[in-house]
């Protein structure tokens, strides 16, 4: 499944933050709830595989958009069939989860007897109900749209202030589905210009954070000690100064990191401030050899780093 800018972004501040830096654990909390939410977007896009359709249908994971006010959408799972549109929020949090309608107050009680409030999933499926309607109404299409939580995590419990709310563990889906369809048995709509219309507006939403260069440890860093040592280039070769190993795909994260965290186009010098080399010539040369795109002459000259540079290997 396509992950988000800003998963990118997160990740990437993880493995390069310094260690005294003040926001260390707000960014790795941030990390491991996301890795949380990918888990369960997994485990839904597994229950939805699984699924029977009899009908045409299709699925856009990680659907993301701004609408023509400038704000952004980002929905988990965006289930179209000819007869319903499916909004999904997957949530993988534990505890015993509740919600104070009248405040609009979501919140779960930990194993502690700790309670945590979370952003309202009711009212941000709403919203999104509210966007797709009006979007799709610009060409005259009109179609039921539902919204559903989803608790990937089976061992959280549904408080009884629940009931009546659009909330089910994961396990449920496919009944729900069911029925869905035993609800609406007449087709609406052609699938595939809705498909058409959403894939336009499409877009990857950029990080919803950002973070100054100096915060950042520099060079190219070992995966296997835990991005805590930097590697040196040797003939080609990048080597740990700590265990020695080799990783040649460990310059394409690196470029990666730089690209998410930094900016998206590199000069030579500052690949060589970057990944810690000296030569303007060697610099010159590994970038040849990576066959970036590039733009200027001479001191303007700048290299175009590719969103898929941690995959070029």
């Amino acid at each position: 499944m396509q992950k988000s800018n800003h998963y990118f972004f997160i990740d990437a501040v993880n493995k390069r933050i310094q260690e005294k830096d003040n926001e260390i654990l707000s960014f790795q909390e941030e990390f491991y709830r996301m890795e949380a939410g990918s888990v369960g977007e997994k485990k839904l896009k597994l229950v939805l595989d699984d699924y029977p359709f009899k009908n045409e249908y299709s699925i856009f994971y990680n659907f993301e958009c701004m609408n023509d006010r400038g704000f952004s959408h980002q929905i988990d799972a965006l289930l179209i069939t000819p007869f319903f549109i499916l909004i999904l929020e997957v949530k993988q949090i534990s505890g015993t989860l509740c919600y104070k309608p009248a405040l609009h107050e979501f919140y779960r009680i930990t194993e502690n007897k700790l309670r945590e409030n979370f952003p309202n999933p009711f009212d941000q499926t709403f919203r999104h109900k509210l966007f797709l309607e009006q979007f799709l109404l610009q060409f005259n299409i009109v179609i039921p749209i539902h919204e559903l939580v989803v608790i990937a995590n089976y061992r959280a419990q549904l408080d009884d202030s629940l009931k009546g709310l659009p909330i089910i563990h994961l396990s449920g889906l496919p009944r729900y589905l069911e029925n869905l369809f035993a609800t609406y048995t007449s087709p609406l709509v052609n699938i595939s210009m809705i498909d058409k219309k959403l894939q336009q507006i499409h877009q990857p939403l950029p990080a919803r954070r950002s973070i100054e260069a100096h915060r950042l440890k520099h060079g190219v860093l070992c995966k296997k000690c835990n991005y805590c040592y930097k590697m040196h280039y040797a003939r080609g070769n990048w080597i740990c100064e700590k265990c020695n190993s080799n990783d040649r795909s460990a310059l394409f994260e690196a470029l990666h990191h730089y690209r998410v965290l930094i900016r998206p186009t590199i000069s030579n010098k500052e690949f060589r401030d970057f990944v810690g080399i000296d030569s303007k010539f060697t610099a010159s040369k590994i970038l040849t050899r990576l066959g970036l795109e590039k733009h200027g002459d001479k001191k303007g000259r700048y290299y175009v780093i590719p969103e898929d540079i941690f995959y070029k290997e």
